[in-house]
């Protein structure tokens, strides 16, 4: 294994923190240190990596809240758990969150694998989630995201083209700007297109894989999945974005906090 992060094979234009926090993953994955082993000190670490003792703080601090290491104070950075070999992202549900930072946030390098961009006339639910015109022009953005390089989510997000075209943005050169935005739909629609992402009305539905399906999430067919589609709406309320996406459910598990209804005198 390399030395220093710059050489290792990483995701393109994964945040430095995740780059890092997925170096240390691979390093214990890979048994250089085992199961309650100390981490090396803070600048001897920063060195190996090539990284500044700032960022690998933030990186050790994501590993932490994933339970992967573990502080004690005055003493030093312990391997509290050995990585299982498939990711475990876990998120609360009630969260408007993109995937790069979901991915990001649990300590794991987020990536993108396929990465497709067409046009195409609006299917009627589609058009009716964006509230357009039967058969009006969508710009359909079809993606795999993965995680450490194994693919976890199927993306299919719509938006409508005339977007583009106020943009004067080319479709050819869409996939470009995402993949700058390290594979990001909300940062792109907010640093490119200026329509920031506000809030989003989610449906929850469990599906299992078909044939193709199976081959874009590396997984046998009839696997099961969770299938969220999503209607993203801007701060006026105008909607702005349908997705429709399929993430492997032994990889990405979901969380919603439940109160009981307080009585009303």
């Amino acid at each position: 294994m390399s030395n220093n992060l710059v050489d290792e094979l990483l995701p393109v234009r994964a945040p430095l923190v995740s780059q890092a926090a997925a170096a240390i993953r691979t390093r214990i994955k890979t048994g250089r240190w085992q199961l309650g082993d100390q981490l090396p000190s803070e600048p001897q670490l920063a060195t190996e990596l090539g990284i500044s003792r700032g960022t690998l703080r933030e990186s050790v601090r994501l590993l932490i809240s994933n339970g992967l290491l573990d502080r004690r104070h005055g003493v030093g950075t312990f391997v509290a758990r050995v990585p299982r070999e498939l990711p475990s992202i876990d998120r609360g549900i009630d969260e408007l969150f993109g995937a790069t930072d979901a991915i990001a946030q649990m300590g794991y390098a987020p990536g993108v694998g396929t990465c497709e961009i067409t046009l195409e006339r609006a299917s009627s639910v589609v058009a009716g989630e964006l509230r357009l015109p039967k058969q009006a022009r969508v710009c359909h953005i079809k993606r795999v995201r993965m995680a450490d390089e194994r693919p976890v989510i199927l993306c299919e997000d719509y938006l409508p083209a005339d977007v583009l075209v106020e943009r004067r943005i080319r479709v050819e050169d869409v996939r470009t700007q995402i993949l700058a935005r390290g594979g990001s739909l909300y940062e792109w629609l907010e640093q490119d297109i200026g329509r920031p992402i506000d809030t989003a009305l989610t449906r929850i539905e469990p599906v299992v894989a078909t044939a193709s399906t199976a081959r874009s999430l590396d997984v046998e067919p009839g696997t099961a999945l969770l299938r969220l589609r999503q209607t993203h709406y801007g701060m006026d309320g105008t909607e702005i974005l349908y997705s429709d996406n399929l993430h492997n459910s032994n990889v990405m598990h979901f969380h919603v906090v439940r109160r009981r209804p307080r009585p009303t005198f």
